[in-house]
């Protein structure tokens, strides 16, 4: 069983996970990556959701943990290899 302690740093953690891909798609849709950008922005309702499911589910919740966390990694990746180099 979960204390309310657990579910609040959850919560506030997820949030701000939501938030930073907001950022990110605004980002993405300055680049012109249209895919990325509606993406980003897709992907913390399906992290809510999963957080909102929580008290059905251990399973919600884990799934959208999961799709928020490989999300991050799949943005990070493409940040660090898109990344403009530094002129001199």
């Amino acid at each position: 069983m979960r204390s309310p302690i657990d579910m609040l740093s959850a919560g506030v953690g997820f949030l701000t996970l939501c938030a930073a891909f907001i950022v990110l798609a605004r980002l993405f849709a300055a680049r012109h990556r249209r895919g990325w950008a509606v993406a980003c922005r897709l992907v913390p309702v399906g992290v809510l959701a999963g957080f909102a499911g929580s008290s059905a589910s251990a399973l919600a919740f884990t799934a959208g943990a999961g799709l928020g966390l490989l999300w991050l990694a799949a943005v990070s990746a493409r940040l660090l290899t898109t990344a403009p180099t530094a002129q001199r």
